[in-house]
């Protein structure tokens, strides 16, 4: 069962973010109905229209995520985090069984989550690999792909940033290694 705090963030999306998403998206359907607007005006609404649609996919998503049951092994939940998010990719899956506390059960998903996003929207990987295992009483996860290297914090992009404050924040440690592909490794 999804904790009372997730349950809360996935209504507030539902009833905040992605009803104003739609909102666009149908503001967007009306703009492309007016005749007086050129060929390139109506190209350029059609692919705002897309971007948005794929915005509220990833909301929807969101949503899904935070309402599914938190109470499965974290092993059996990075297996499913991993089919769900990377169809398409060549998955190198090797997720032990490791003793979590709740709080790291719950961040460890989430952090899983967003550098699984972030390698299939912007690595341009083909394979994609996920260790998860102990060492000397701590959880380590290291997540790889062989995309195009670049994952740095940038000013006003905030992924990479919000992975640092929430590994932080469990006292763990991360280091980013980019440059042929893209490795990421956190000891908790």
């Amino acid at each position: 069962m999804p904790t009372p705090e997730r349950i809360r963030i996935a209504q507030e999306l539902h009833d905040g973010i992605a009803q104003d998403l739609v909102s666009i998206g149908y503001s967007l359907d009306l703009l492309l109905s007016d005749e007086s607007i050129s060929r390139q005006g109506r190209a350029d609404i059609r692919s705002t229209r897309f971007a948005v649609d794929e915005l509220i996919s990833k909301v929807r998503a969101e949503i899904l995520d935070l309402r599914l049951d938190d109470s499965l092994p974290l092993h059996i939940r990075l297996n499913q985090l991993a089919a769900d998010t990377c169809s398409g990719f060549s998955l190198e899956l090797k997720i032990e069984e490791v003793a979590a506390t709740p709080q790291q059960h719950a961040e460890i998903v989430l952090i899983t989550s967003e550098i699984l996003r972030n390698c299939v929207s912007h690595s341009r990987a083909t394979r994609i690999g996920i260790n998860l295992y102990t060492v000397n009483n701590r959880i380590c996860l290291e997540v790889m792909d062989d995309g195009i290297g670049g994952a740095n914090v940038h000013d006003g992009h905030y992924g990479l940033s919000g992975l640092i404050e929430r590994v932080h924040n469990l006292g763990g440690s991360i280091t980013i290694e980019s440059i042929e592909g893209t490795r990421i490794a956190i000891l908790i």
